[in-house]
């Protein structure tokens, strides 16, 4: 009752600032650009795609066919021809990258592999703000949830950048572009609804303050309906519901310096289930609603400054707190950084960079019987400095060589070097190698987290007792990278990408001693250890093909292929799988995409995916092929409607699995949406 209460508030909130919108829309009509409105309604070609930029990630301008590495961006317009709601769906279109969704509110991404609830080898920002969870490494996918109307790209980096971006951007960088506050002007409103999707909206309004100053503000908000369980008769009750306010000031201070300022503030109710101890002697617990109630706020500010002799000075600070409920537990957490970055004049054959970047910390826990911290409260200082140069060796050569050298309040002193090889020997035909090293950082759960509860399939029940770790070091991955980009026509490109890697020190849990009671009842107790156990080598091919049949029909394909060769102790006894690698991801994907303007003012869609089969939690999850298709009519360059039709090809499938944190083994619905929206 009181959420329903709380949403019918923040609807009734919107329709106040739509109503007070649309009265000083039509006086600001002017200033919103009619032309931006137009060309989004359009297929890029091949020259815009491989000129799209990605520099954000690469720290200097870059476009994708410049890039020494495998880049792939998501526009505007593939989000908005997506027909999806949610940013991890959009991650499906990336060639390499994992996606599988667990239940309504949790996906399992990463990148070449890795795949889990918590993968930690994934880095992940919003405008240059990282979202990755130090808590258990990895980002809590259901509680990013940004208006996709205010998003201008997704750039993703796949492989090692730990030179440029620190611990953690191991296998993949992804960085979320929103718009500025100019290129948002006047008002956007939006909604809809659907099987899953039960309902959605959200209102944005930008205003120019000065001739230089822009200000726009967005408030959305969503509910999602509960995944279907194993037996496909029933729900497994994860519904919920989440809320996001943004807003965002872009100013050109003076001819040298432009200034960004963004707050965003998100609040999220997700219902879910996780077997909870209430008494140990005797031993008690209830398997109950304990899902996760939290807010997360931010502040961000961002300055460049250019100089006419071609000095570049980069400033970026992020704060963000974050606090949240469980049954079990709850969490506060402060964390700020500062990064700084510094782009010199070319100096004969050199393009230099460097820059440095301090983090920290602060967290304070709730503690139960089931999972507590110790100590209660810690707080992290990391401080690291990187240093890039560019060298042309040749008018079509480039070499690339890069460092950072980082201390961290876990691990102490880690270096990530890195160096690449472009080679452009004509218009149609670019290569890149790269050799580098990069690390993951051991996270807070792993040195102090206290968690006691049922091992999942045990009956009579057996529980797990976690075993923290002080001495956990960080993983270590040597890869080895080579690319190939061909512009075969006009109309036609192909963008490959081959991977060898190395990881050393991966993080494994295994059982420590023997069996042992706790009560006059008999209660099992196992005790299991994390630590560095295990050597881990991967190997794979990733291919992206753009074909524009014509001006109005457009063709996107992707492959990606993984494989594994884990080295471990047979005779350990391991808690989870060992061969998890091996196991839990597919060995083959496929992503198909069509993009058809029927009419001017009619667009007809479709995405064909086909995901290999995975092992998991002791069960097989089946490949499985899946259809979308969209659409879309536009009765005015403003106006857009639409119908989506999601995982048609059958009425149910999982795609993942972790009845260690999520009991409730779950399965994705086909899904039908309609959405609307309109630009004022």
């Amino acid at each position: 009752m009181m959420l329903f209460s709380t949403n019918r508030c923040i609807a009734l909130l919107l329709g106040l600032l739509l109503l007070t919108a649309v009265d000083t829309a039509f006086a600001a009509e002017d200033a919103t650009d009619p032309m931006q409105s137009t060309q989004e309604l359009l297929p890029l070609s091949w020259e815009e795609l491989t000129d799209l930029d990605v520099s954000s990630l690469a720290r200097q301008e870059q476009s994708v066919k410049n890039s020494p590495s495998a880049a792939f961006v998501i526009t505007a317009e593939d989000i908005r021809r997506s027909g999806v709601t949610s940013i991890p769906e959009l991650l499906r279109m990336v060639p390499g990258m994992n996606v599988a969704r667990i239940n309504s509110w949790n996906w399992a991404i990463s990148a070449r592999g890795f795949n889990d609830l918590y993968s930690n080898k994934l880095q992940v920002m919003i405008d240059g703000r990282s979202i990755y969870d130090p808590l258990f490494s990895g980002v809590y996918w259901g509680q990013q949830n940004p208006s996709l109307q205010d998003i201008e790209r997704i750039e993703v980096l796949r492989g090692p950048s730990g030179s440029l971006w620190g611990a953690n951007a191991v296998n993949g960088t992804i960085n979320i572009i929103t718009r500025s506050a100019r290129d948002t002007q006047g008002g956007l409103l939006y909604g809809g609804g659907g099987s899953e999707e039960q309902g959605f909206g959200g209102l944005r309004y930008g205003t120019r303050l000065s001739e230089s100053t822009y200000l726009r503000g967005t408030l959305n908000t969503l509910h999602r309906d509960a995944s279907m369980d194993l037996t496909g008769n029933q729900d497994t009750h994860d519904d919920g519901n989440a809320q996001n306010g943004n807003f965002r000031l872009d100013s050109q201070l003076s001819e040298h310096d432009q200034l960004m300022l963004e707050a965003n503030v998100t609040r999220y109710r997700f219902h879910g289930y996780f077997i909870g101890v209430t008494s140990l002697d005797p031993l008690r617990w209830r398997n109950d609603d304990f899902g996760r109630e939290g807010v997360t706020g931010s502040l961000q500010g961002n300055w460049k400054h250019r100089t006419d002799s071609g000095h570049n000075w980069d400033v970026n600070m992020a704060f963000t707190q974050t606090s949240w409920d469980l049954a079990m537990n709850g969490m506060d957490r402060s964390h700020f950084v500062l990064d700084f970055q510094h782009n010199l004049p070319a100096y004969d054959a050199h393009h230099l960079l460097w820059g440095l970047n301090y983090q920290t910390i602060h967290d304070n826990f709730e503690n139960t019987l089931t999972v507590g911290y110790t100590p209660l409260e810690f707080t992290q200082h990391n401080i690291g400095v990187f240093l890039q140069d560019q060298i042309d060796l040749l008018d079509n050569l480039s070499l690339i060589l890069g460092n950072r050298v980082e201390h961290f309040t876990y691990t102490g002193w880690e270096t990530e070097p890195n160096a690449r090889l472009l080679w452009t020997p004509n218009k149609q035909h670019s290569l890149w190698a790269a050799v580098s090293r990069a690390v993951v950082l051991p996270n807070r759960a792993q040195h102090s987290i206290h968690l006691f509860k049922q091992l999942p399939g045990t009956n009579p029940p057996v529980f797990g007792n976690a075993l923290t770790n002080p001495d956990m070091r960080t993983e270590n991955l040597l890869a080895f990278e080579l690319g190939w980009r061909w512009q075969i026509s006009h109309s036609l490109d192909v963008d490959t990408a081959l991977f060898y890697n190395i990881y050393d020190k991966m993080q494994g849990t295994k059982f420590v001693g023997n069996p042992y009671t706790i009560d006059n009842s008999g209660t099992v107790v196992r005790d299991g250890a994390v630590g560095n156990f295990r050597q881990v080598k991967s190997y794979g091919l990733e291919l992206a093909a753009n074909y524009r049949i014509n001006p109005d029909w457009r063709w996107q394909a992707s492959y990606s292929a993984n494989q594994f060769e884990a080295r471990y102790d047979e005779n350990e006894p391991w808690f989870r799988d060992p061969l998890t690698e091996i196991h839990q991801n597919p060995q083959h994907s496929l992503s198909l995409r069509s993009l058809y303007n029927v009419t001017n003012e009619i667009e007809l869609d479709a995405w064909a995916r086909y995901v290999d089969e995975i092992y998991v939690d002791g069960r097989t999850i089946p490949d499985y092929f899946t259809l979308d298709l969209r659409l879309g009519w536009h009765p005015h360059k403003d106006l857009e409607f639409s119908l989506s039709g999601q995982n048609l090809l059958d009425s149910h499938h999982p795609e993942f699995s972790d009845v260690f944190y999520i009991t409730a083994f779950s399965q994705i619905e086909r899904a039908y949406l309609a959405q609307m929206s309109w630009r004022f």
